[in-house]
């Protein structure tokens, strides 16, 4: 017997407003659900007559009160959640009340999380179904699967499933769309961007202010730690179609700061360099943002100077490791001299973020050292952060290891814990379960390098001097508490904090 599809409810699964169980601050940032977003202009073009709602989960009070009534009211044929691993616990809440309260809605999960961990969520019996990687193409057969035969989808490419005998069976992959302005924009129309006032988003700009923008999928390299290891390439959109993208939200909406969330702007640098030139031929008066990632070693003096002249302020570069050996180790592969000299460059001109991680298997103390002494160099970068690696399944790392099946539960739990936890906090880190001849570090030792990381890069008088002095470029005075709130992750940190902070670097 089949099953009519006709009403579909997205979520993008992250804290509510009043949730913050990890105590951080950086859990609060967000941006508009634009995978959900995707989907909807997607499936809406391909199957006309859907009706389709996104509910974004940070957007919200009570969050269960809220989605109860939201199932109530709305009465859902199909349900799909999506988070990152962070947000697991949200995840299996979130799919305890769709279980209770909407049981007849088809359960499907995707996104970060659910591609990394699909076997433990299908077999908790969270979700019907898998969507792992990109999925507007199965978006669209499962939906048609489901109508013509109201049975799980034993061999769809793109999905994994429960079997009858508690098995997960894996399907094959679903083949990447290369033609990317094949795909409609996201649908802004199943958002209130009203909704978001008072939320930051990773470069620090109220998210009801923004358009966030994909202008890639993929990244070309193959760091052994990242989701995108998976997919092994990048897809760009032409520049003239992101330009079309951002010309609408600039008349229609508004908006003149603009949020890029690739993977990777710069690579390849031409097409990047492409839209950098429309934007300041054909749009003035903008901001851009880089949260999410600019390859270091392939930026270029002229790059810079467009980034400048189109009126970029934020951007992030990772350099996850200073070691030349724990950069081949990791397959990241960067130029480390020629990423010291744009990274120099960059943070003389933007706020600048840069990422190190500390913890990668065979890393010793000496090399992480090496990391923070590359950064204790970086004398007017505003925003370095240091993460502890994480170990997400199905990532050429987590295969790396070879993990026991207590091993894997151990990680698995762990995969929610914040990456820069509290410095008066002990630090979970999954060396502590593998020998040392695997992982020379020790949670202990993580714990005391995080410390020295603090004192010779957080707290050095000179860099803060010199990046008080960027904010003050670009950031109005409380803007620059909201960072300083953030960066520090001090909620009350106030104006008299950042007096006695500038007094001492100035001393």
């Amino acid at each position: 017997m089949s099953k009519q599809i006709k009403k579909i409810l997205l979520i993008d699964v992250e804290n509510d407003l009043d949730t913050n169980e990890s105590g951080q601050l950086q859990t609060r940032w967000t941006h508009h659900p634009l995978g959900l977003m995707y989907l909807s202009s997607y499936a809406q073009r391909e199957i006309p007559g859907l009706d389709i709602r996104i509910f974004h989960t940070v957007t919200v009070s009570d969050l269960k009160s809220h989605l109860q009534k939201l199932l109530r009211d709305f009465q859902p044929d199909m349900v799909g959640l999506r988070a990152l691993s962070l947000f697991q616990k949200q995840f299996s809440l979130i799919a305890s009340v769709v279980r209770e309260h909407s049981p007849q809605s088809i359960l499907m999960g995707g996104g970060p999380y659910v591609s990394a961990s699909y076997n433990d969520i299908l077999k908790k019996g969270l979700i019907d179904v898998a969507v792992i990687e990109e999925g507007e193409i199965t978006f669209i057969e499962l939906i048609k699967h489901y109508t013509e035969t109201n049975a799980k989808p034993l061999n769809l490419a793109g999905t994994a499933i429960l079997l009858d005998d508690d098995e997960v069976k894996l399907n094959s992959k679903r083949p990447l769309i290369q033609d990317l302005d094949s795909i409609p924009y996201p649908d802004y129309s199943k958002i209130n961007l009203s909704d978001y006032a008072g939320l930051s988003n990773h470069a620090f700009q109220s998210a009801d202010k923004c358009a966030f923008i994909y202008s890639s999928r993929g990244c070309p390299y193959r760091c052994y730690y990242c989701h995108e290891a998976l997919v092994k390439t990048v897809r760009r959109r032409s520049p003239e179609n992101v330009f079309k993208e951002m010309k609408q939200h600039y008349h229609e909406r508004g908006l003149r700061n603009f949020v890029f969330v690739d993977d990777i702007f710069n690579v390849p640098k031409r097409t990047g360099k492409a839209i950098l030139k429309q934007v300041i031929d054909k749009m003035p008066g903008v901001s851009l943002n880089f949260p999410n990632g600019l390859r270091a070693d392939q930026l270029d003096d002229e790059f810079l100077d467009l980034l400048e002249e189109a009126g970029t302020v934020h951007m992030a570069l990772a350099v996850e490791t200073a070691s030349p050996r724990v950069q081949k180790v990791v397959g990241k592969n960067l130029k480390i001299e020629r990423a010291r000299y744009m990274i120099d460059n960059a943070s003389k001109r933007f706020i600048t973020c840069v990422f190190f991680m500390m913890g990668f298997p065979s890393e010793t103390k000496e090399e992480v050292r090496e990391t923070i002494a590359f950064a204790s160099e970086l004398k007017h970068l505003v925003q370095p952060v240091m993460s502890v690696v994480r170990v997400y399944p199905g990532l050429p790392l987590y295969d790396a290891l070879f993990p026991s099946e207590e091993q894997k539960l151990q990680i698995e739990t762990q995969t929610s814990e914040a990456m820069q936890p509290k410095l008066f906090d002990k630090t979970p880190f999954y060396g502590d379960l593998f020998p040392d001849s695997v992982v020379p570090l020790s949670g202990e030792d993580v714990q005391g390098l995080r410390w020295e990381w603090v004192r010779k890069v957080i707290q050095d008088q000179e860099r803060i001097k010199n990046s008080h002095k960027i904010l003050e470029k670009f950031f109005n005075e409380s803007q620059i508490i909201e960072f300083y709130r953030n960066f520090f992750d001090k909620p009350k940190f106030t104006q008299k904090d950042l007096d006695f902070l500038l007094k001492t670097s100035n001393l």
